[in-house]
């Protein structure tokens, strides 16, 4: 069973309230370099940018 559009647009307006987007702009080396890490660390690239953040503020 699918999404329904309902729920769809709730998740969307959600989104828009609780979370900021922050792009991010890398050489494609540096990409290649992130990704083959977190692949080792069993980690995905976003969820390892966060952690890295949340560190460093803490």
């Amino acid at each position: 069973m699918g999404t329904s559009e309902a729920q769809v647009k709730a998740t969307l307006k959600y989104k828009a309230k609780a979370y900021k987007r922050i792009p991010l702009d890398v050489r494609i080396e540096e990409y290649e370099a992130l990704k083959e890490y977190t692949e080792k660390t069993g980690e995905s690239i976003n969820g390892f940018i966060r952690r890295i953040i949340k560190e460093n503020i803490e």
